[in-house]
């Protein structure tokens, strides 16, 4: 009895459990698609606007390009989707009412900007990064909201993994990303 799971364990084993069995499909993969034109379509267009997203390709050597991308893949976008999508937001075989689980969107999509902020308050302290910027977290809050609805329609781990890493991928390598988290880097090598 001592080292039974508690209730919160268990749903949140039972979440994981079915979200990672959730594999791909082809018609899961036209709804990534349509999700990231559907992100880019606003994304796009306000982060330039406001000059938070610049023209800038940058392509690493090859061996590194492809270690950036794997530590990408990870961190963050399969860490964040764990936590913020699957272990918070019910998975659709729960049944959950659709008001309830508009709440928990609400509460995860707050959590999710809201770490962006600690994010940069601390780990990324003083780099410049800036992940607690007002224009960062627009563009963070809509990526979140997006992932938030494929993975009400799917309940798919990988799927929101997908699209998460496919927006981080462009920003880091074709809209000016390296160089804000190239700061980073700098800051903590002077440290």
């Amino acid at each position: 009895m001592l080292l039974a799971p508690g209730p919160v364990v268990a749903l949140i084993a039972r979440r994981l459990t079915e979200a990672f069995a959730a594999g791909l499909s082809w018609p899961m993969g036209l709804l990534g698609l349509a999700a990231i034109a559907l992100y880019g379509l606003v994304a796009l267009p306000v982060g330039l606007w406001t000059g938070f997203l610049v023209c800038q390709s940058v392509v690493p050597s090859p061996l590194n390009l492809g270690l950036d991308m794997l530590r990408r893949f990870i961190a963050p976008a399969l860490v964040e989707e764990t936590i913020f999508r699957v272990m918070l937001l019910p998975h659709p075989a729960e049944g959950v009412p659709e008001g309830r689980w508009l709440l928990w969107g609400s509460i995860s999509l707050t959590a999710f900007i809201l770490y962006h902020v600690a994010l940069d308050k601390t780990l990324y302290k003083g780099a410049g990064a800036g992940l607690s910027e007002p224009r960062f977290l627009v563009l963070a809050g809509w990526l979140g909201l997006v992932l938030s609805g494929a993975y009400w329609l799917t309940g798919s781990l990988w799927l929101v993994v997908l699209i998460h890493w496919v927006v981080v991928l462009v920003w880091v390598y074709g809209l000016g990303g390296w160089a804000r988290l190239a700061r980073t880097r700098q800051a903590k090598n002077r440290a």
